[in-house]
């Protein structure tokens, strides 16, 4: 790739230490980079090893400068790394281009023309279908779905009826989008099912991962945002609302009706109850049971979720707990000495313990 391009993802003049014609093979880690390979350095611990490693490219802090290699100067190097590798990913097809052979398209369904579908792929009536679109094997996609341009779908993904799919979405395997959510009344101690009738709306540019599963909404639509990130098994209940850019890590649940607004980050394994708000710029942190709204820019954690400094120092006061238990049980051993000898005291009539005349 030429390394003109790259500079110009990075917004930055071109070096003038490099060739004009220069050629950058693969960005790599600085243990395999070679001469013609680009790595980057967002963290001073790592220093002397990219500073030793045979990449001739690299990616440094702006104002950084490693002898013998071209050092493309950003704010940002994580962002610059993440820019950059975007431009090395391959984007081709998981199987063969066009539609597979063993693939079931319904004839009520519109597929652009540069459209793969891999193997033993379903797609039904009144599906849509946008541009460049790269769809694996053994997915389903129910009638009614509609699907933006230069998405990508793993094999093995779901997409329930009626879901509604943005620009340059990434759906990972086992995904499941649209699926029922978890609504009953109750009858004398009897479950009756409340059907769904909503479905999901996932905006551009949004990443759900493996295994993640979003359920349709009870009347309107459960609604992931512009952008957002969701890890792998995750669980988003009916009628979330998960504002633009929000990101959350592995194994969080977001229960029915919750609001999670713009930018807010999560945690793994963050659970929250149902019919509450998150606001914007927000942070919860890993394993936190939030209860309760949290106002915007707060920081929470913990389990019940409370201020993130507060819950830093009741977790350094724990540390402290078996030395303090140790310290208790002296003092109470000295106080019980004590009443011990104020009990005799006053049982010898305030004469204190008998001795013999002198």
């Amino acid at each position: 790739m030429q390394l003109s391009i790259i500079t110009k993802t990075l917004g930055i003049e071109f070096p003038t230490d490099a060739a004009p014609d220069a050629q950058v093979a693969a960005i790599c880690s600085p243990e395999t980079a070679g001469a013609n390979d680009i790595v980057f350095l967002a963290d001073v611990r790592f220093a002397a090893e990219v500073e030793e490693c045979a990449a001739g490219f690299v990616i440094v802090k702006r104002g950084r400068s490693i002898p013998g290699k071209v050092c493309l100067e950003v704010d940002d190097p994580y962002v610059g790394y993440a820019k950059v590798a975007q431009l090395f990913e391959k984007r081709m097809p998981s199987f063969e281009p066009g539609v597979s052979g063993s693939a079931f398209i319904d004839r009520a369904a519109s597929l652009a023309p540069s459209v793969s579908v891999g193997p033993g792929t379903v797609v039904a009536a009144n599906v849509t279908i946008g541009e460049r679109c790269r769809i694996g094997g053994h997915c389903v996609i129910e009638k009614g779905c509609v699907i933006g341009d230069d998405c990508r779908i793993d094999s093995g993904a779901i997409i329930r009826y009626g879901t509604v799919i943005g620009n340059r979405v990434t759906i990972q395997s086992g995904a499941v989008i649209g699926s029922d959510g978890f609504g009953n009344a109750r009858e004398n101690g009897v479950f009756v099912r409340i059907p769904p009738f909503g479905n999901v709306i996932i905006h551009d540019d949004a990443e759900i991962g493996a295994n993640t599963t979003i359920d349709r909404g009870n009347f309107n639509p459960t609604v992931i945002g512009k952008g957002v990130k969701l890890d792998n098994l995750i669980h988003i209940a009916h009628n979330v609302i998960v504002g633009d850019h929000s990101a959350m890590a592995a194994q969080t649940g977001i229960s029915g009706s919750t609001r999670v607004g713009k930018r807010v980050m999560i945690g793994g394994q963050a659970g929250f109850v149902g019919h509450i708000e998150i606001g914007d710029d927000a942070f919860v942190g890993a394993k936190a049971g939030v209860s309760k709204s949290v106002e915007p820019k707060a920081m929470i954690t913990g389990y019940p979720a409370r201020d993130l400094m507060t819950m830093r120092r009741i977790e350094g006061a724990e540390a402290h707990l078996p030395q303090l238990l140790k310290d208790f049980r002296a003092v109470r051993k000295q106080l019980d000495e004590l009443q011990t000898a104020i009990n005799s005291i006053n049982a010898s009539g305030g004469k204190g313990p008998a001795t013999e005349p002198t």
